[in-house]
């Protein structure tokens, strides 16, 4: 828990209360590394949880590719850790919004799943300011974006997670930003397909 984020994220998977971990990579993200070349050098994953997709993105990089988990949770963390490593990948618990001197600047890829969405919707500004701060110039955000996370139970203002549309995340990430590509996911968790959409953008 922080200032900016009042969501306390360790209490959560002290109490074991994660329903957002569903036990294994991203649809998106395995879809995506099935299909294409993996994101090779530094890769940074903030809000990681349990580290399913960081350990995807480090098997697929293999020795090429470096891998770092990054969450508010030290007990996420911990259990990101004791995981069975499956190349260079390695996990470091702070705040996103405030990355250590030695992380600026130092990444090649970000990979966003559910961190986004996650924050308060006021704060997303300095999740891109963030982004910006820990990729190299030119470097890559590869993101899977959840546009509409609402049902009857769960109404816009409330969440996490909170949705998002096209039009935000332009306007959000325009200044720093370019859109390479961007595509709505054939795969999807149960209950989100076409919900959700694929963007890599490159640091200006």
């Amino acid at each position: 828990m922080t200032e900016k984020n009042p969501t306390n994220w360790e209490q959560h998977y002290l109490d074991q209360e994660t329903p957002w971990d569903k036990g294994r990579p991203a649809p998106g993200l395995a879809a995506f590394l099935k299909n294409h070349p993996a994101p090779t050098g530094r890769v940074l994953v903030p809000g990681c949880g349990l580290g399913h997709d960081v350990r995807a993105l480090s098997a697929a990089g293999g020795d090429e590719t470096e891998v770092i988990g990054f969450d508010l949770s030290p007990t996420a963390m911990k259990i990101a850790g004791d995981f069975a490593k499956v190349g260079r990948e390695h996990f470091l618990t702070g705040d996103y919004f405030n990355l250590p001197d030695e992380l600026h600047g130092s990444f090649d890829w970000i990979w966003e799943h559910t961190c986004f969405c996650a924050i308060n919707q006021e704060d997303r500004k300095t999740y891109v300011e963030a982004c910006a701060t820990a990729l190299k110039p030119g470097g890559h955000l590869l993101a899977v974006f959840y546009l509409n996370p609402y049902d009857e139970e769960h109404l816009p203002g409330e969440g996490p997670p909170h949705g998002c549309s096209l039009e935000e995340l332009k306007e959000l990430f325009g200044g720093s930003f370019e859109i390479s590509e961007q595509w709505q996911p054939d795969d999807a968790y149960p209950g989100r397909e076409g919900k959700e959409l694929m963007m890599i953008l490159k640091k200006r």
